[in-house]
This record gives structure tokens, C-alpha cells and sequence, in this order.
């Protein structure tokens, strides 16, 4: 409904405006009524086929690793 991410249906960067765009609020009205409680979800494949490494032409590649720990 709204949109939201980390999403598991988002496997690369270039995927997340298109998901955004997608949102259906005027749904919220009609659902919001039926909600109780909340519900979280662990996406566990959000960017599973994007490369997050550093590259050497970033500054954060010389940074230690524990500094984003």
C-alpha cells in the first residue's frame, strides 16, 4: 500500500524508485479499518543481486571495516 522499502521483490538499486511509484494509498481507507496490531517483515532478499563492495575509486574502500560495524 504504501510502498515501503527493504522489500524482498527489490533485488537491485535500479528497481527501487519503479517499486516506489507503485504505492496504492488511496487503498488506506478502505484497509486501514481492518488493521489491528503491526506486522514487520525481515526482508531477507532486498538487493540480493546488487554488488555492494567498495571500489578502489571510493573513499570508503580505505575506511577500516569495523568502522561500519
Amino acid at each position: 500500500m504504501f510502498a515501503c522499502y527493504p522489500d524482498d521483490t527489490i533485488t537491485r538499486l535500479d528497481q527501487i524508485k519503479p517499486f516506489q511509484e507503485n504505492k496504492q494509498l488511496h487503498k488506506y481507507d478502505e484497509l486501514s479499518k481492518k488493521i489491528q496490531g503491526h506486522i514487520v517483515e525481515f526482508p531477507a532478499q532486498f538487493l540480493i543481486d546488487e554488488d555492494l563492495k567498495f571500489r578502489r575509486s571510493d573513499k570508503e574502500f580505505y575506511v577500516p571495516d569495523i568502522n561500519f560495524t
